[in-house]
């Protein structure tokens, strides 16, 4: 039978719901952030469950509780979360539960599935969302009738049912044909759970790489075009993306030297390159946090006092089962002086880090808010497209650039070599008691990683200068 995870897979790309059905899909063990996203997706389910007794038992001490029960109608299969009998009215109202702190289409496309199936047997009323309440600020002690929301949903899934009647007969058929039609593959190599079937002898240069690429991704692949390289001249492109295919095609370099001086030239000494590393939990850790805000549990700093001079490290990594902010504001302060630019890469980040910062840290809020005035994003000449390689592969993130640009200075090496991996061990260190060699060695992980992409910042703008 089709699953309501089977409909949603169809949703995403209809050869993963073939792969599916035909145990086609990529063996792999889930990630270590999968799997935390996972078990916060259970933690979040068991608080809802508390909070949707809670709220039955104050307003409706009659209605009855169905837990996860599931229905099917020989076709179609569905678990539901909470199904809520009103004897009195003889009705049934549909409880959804979901992590998010909104309700999106796909929530509605969900509900629409599992409504359709259920009024072939239950008078269904109303559908409702759980979902967790943003605007909760945790005080100590979890407060769940604060935490949650609950979103009535009926109309905007009404809207929906005809189109999912449609989709899930669709999704049916795909999931019994005997072999896959080349349309259902997905545009999404670097996730795709069957690459060997959505992107068989995928090129070196796919038309995937070139950014923002979008549905014209789609509308190329139609065309019979995978490779960069055989794009047709005549195909619109933005100029970013037009000057990626001559790259690709020239195996060159794209160097727009004039716009990268000047942005040079408006830097001001000294020079400060900063990183932060954050925690973003369902469930806040610590007083005056929100749901999914982020926890700064770390900085690196280097300093570059003058032109010429040699570059200084600062850094601080709070691993104590407090609040963090507070005390890495403090130390970041006593190293970042009041004047001078600060280099980040891509901005929007950091600032809303300092955002953050000042929130929690009132009493230094105008230095840390400051330091937003001061920030020069070294993301801006790649993701503007003013220095573009082919080994790039379209990317401007800092782990593409890097390697790239200042060989020898990957991330191979590193014990932790990504962000999911420094803040899941961060919160490891939260959840458990470490003894004090493991505790000093992923320290000492946590700081190289960090120290890492800071200085891996202080080599490209040492690169570019040389231009």
């Amino acid at each position: 039978m089709l699953t309501k995870s089977d409909f949603l897979l169809f949703l995403d790309a209809p050869m993963h719901l073939w792969a599916k059905a035909h145990d086609a899909l990529a063996e792999r063990a889930p990630t270590p952030h999968e799997q935390h996203i996972l078990q916060q997706g259970q933690q979040v389910e068991a608080l809802a469950r508390q909070f949707l007794e809670k709220h039955l038992r104050s307003n409706d001490k009659q209605a009855q509780l169905l837990w996860q029960a599931g229905y099917n109608d020989g076709r179609y299969e569905i678990r539901v979360d909470g199904l809520v009998y009103d004897p009195a009215a003889d009705v049934y109202d549909l409880y959804e539960i979901k992590s998010a702190t909104r309700v999106k289409p796909e929530h509605e496309y969900d509900l629409a599935f599992q409504s359709l199936l259920l009024a072939t047997t239950l008078r269904l009323r109303s559908l409702y969302l759980i979902h967790i309440n943003s605007d909760y600020v945790f005080a100590g002690e979890l407060d769940i009738d604060r935490l949650f929301t609950i979103e009535e949903v009926s109309d905007p899934v009404a809207q929906r049912r005809e189109d999912v009647l449609q989709l899930r007969e669709m999704a049916w058929q795909v999931s019994k044909m005997a072999a896959p039609r080349p349309e259902f593959a997905c545009t999404n190599p670097k996730t795709c759970p069957c690459p060997s079937l959505c992107h068989p002898n995928l090129p070196e240069n796919p038309i995937y790489d070139l950014p923002r690429i979008g549905r014209k991704a789609r509308d190329l692949r139609e065309k019979g075009i995978l490779d960069i390289r055989d794009i047709p001249a005549t195909y619109p492109l933005n100029a970013t993306q037009a000057q990626h295919v001559q790259v690709i095609r020239s195996g060159q370099a794209w160097i727009d030297r004039p716009s990268i001086r000047a942005w040079l030239d408006d830097l001001a000494f000294p020079l400060y390159f900063l990183d932060y590393e954050t925690f973003a939990p369902a469930i806040p850790l610590f007083p005056g946090y929100r749901p999914y805000e982020q926890v700064i549990f770390q900085y690196s700093l280097y300093k570059v006092s003058q032109p010429g001079a040699d570059p200084e490290h600062f850094d601080c990594l709070i691993t104590d089962k407090v609040d963090p902010e507070p005390p890495l504001a403090a130390d970041l302060l006593r190293h970042l002086g009041p004047e001078g630019s600060v280099l980040v890469w891509y901005a929007p980040f950091e600032k809303g880090c300092n955002e953050s910062l000042a929130a929690h840290c009132p009493d230094r809020a105008a230095a840390l808010l400051g330091i937003n005035n001061r920030i020069q994003d070294l993301m801006e000449p790649f993701s503007k497209g003013w220095y573009i390689h082919p080994e790039f592969h379209g990317s401007a993130s800092l782990k593409a650039v890097l390697p790239v640009l200042c060989p020898g200075l990957s991330y191979a090496d590193l014990k932790i070599k990504d962000g999911q991996e420094a803040m899941l061990s961060w919160y490891a260190l939260q959840q458990g008691d470490l003894n004090p060699q493991d505790l000093a060695e992923l320290r000492e992980a946590l700081l190289a990683y960090c120290q890492r992409d800071t200085y891996g910042m202080v080599a490209i703008w040492n690169y570019l200068q040389k231009l």
